[in-house]
């Protein structure tokens, strides 16, 4: 068992941005390396750690988590839209200016969400059953020192402005109606989009859509153990697929493992291999995409993107 190559591909993988570990008790998770308590800084090191939680699902922030909060369907949103994003970036030194321009873009996010959700909620020409409410992700996407600040505002509206599939990454332009995703545009500096995706909260994952923002963070701003390796590739992998059952997939994954390699296949359209400490999978476009597995909410959310994306194209 190998995972494709780019021969088998006809064309290179490029290199892509960068989901989270299973139990601390697993014996694949990564003991405390004796080495580094000979170094002279390595006491310091590790007392700005902080400790493994049992599944990255219940880290914060700074932790190497995915912060998630609900947000109400009413006149507030867009200002709990506004606290949440200052709670949740509370543990990162973020300058004042990068702080505003976040939490500006978070608000116009809630105030579209907001408005997607009353449209469903009042159409009389569509027949959907109201389920799940719109929610509020933050987390740090990247590898080493190198990080954006993600943030996504989640609503059960698959559709992307009057019945246009959402895209992997990007926007479309002639989709930004109003100023608030104007704003959103030019703030990003381009750095936003839409995607499919799946709730988090609640203990049906509800499918729909999820519209984002990225921000480059200075080096400065990041808690000094960002970047710092904490966990094994496998104890990662065993992370992957838990988070991936988290959001509602797991009664299709299949796992198989092998020296460096696991695979998942989550349906017949979609399988996951990792090798060492890189995943990549085929895109229903046809183009593979390769993240590091380090990054591990990402990889989960791309996952969870490419699988939605494969269920819409091929209904059973």
């Amino acid at each position: 068992m190998r995972p494709p190559t780019p021969a088998d591909r006809g064309a290179s993988v490029p290199g892509m941005p960068t989901v989270m570990p299973s139990r601390l008790d697993s014996p694949r998770a990564v003991p405390p390396a004796a080495s580094l308590l000979a170094a002279p800084v390595a006491a310091e090191a590790l007392a700005r750690v902080p400790d493994r939680v049992p599944h990255l699902s219940d880290a914060g922030l700074g932790g190497g988590g995915c912060f998630v909060r609900p947000l109400p369907i009413d006149t507030t949103c867009a200002a709990a839209a506004r606290s949440y994003f200052r709670e949740a970036t509370s543990a990162l030194s973020l300058p004042s200016g990068l702080l505003h321009d976040g939490v500006t873009m978070a608000s116009e996010l809630a105030a579209n969400t907001l408005h997607a959700q009353r449209n469903v909620a009042s159409s009389t020409t569509r027949q959907r059953a109201a389920a799940g409410i719109p929610e509020l992700w933050l987390y740090l996407r990247g590898t080493g020192r190198t990080r954006e600040l993600v943030c996504k505002v989640f609503d059960t509206e698959r559709d992307w402005n009057a019945g246009t599939a959402p895209g992997m990454t990007r926007a479309p332009e002639d989709s930004v109606s109003g100023r608030g995703l104007q704003v959103v545009a030019g703030l990003s500096a381009g750095q936003w989009g839409c995607h499919l995706s799946r709730s988090r909260l609640g203990n049906w994952r509800v499918p729909g859509k999820a519209v984002w923002f990225a921000l480059r963070i200075p080096p400065a701003a990041l808690p000094s153990h960002i970047g710092r390796p904490r966990y094994s590739p496998e104890w990662l992998t065993d992370e992957l697929e838990a988070m991936l059952g988290d959001r509602g997939l797991a009664g299709g994954i299949v796992r198989a493992d092998q020296d460096d390699i696991s695979v998942l296949s989550l349906s017949r359209h979609l399988t996951v291999w990792r090798h060492r400490d890189q995943v990549c999978w085929r895109t229903q476009s046809g183009p593979y995409q390769q993240f590091d597995l380090a990054d591990l909410v990402e990889v989960v959310e791309q996952i969870v993107c490419a699988q939605e994306e494969a269920a819409l194209a091929n209904p059973s």
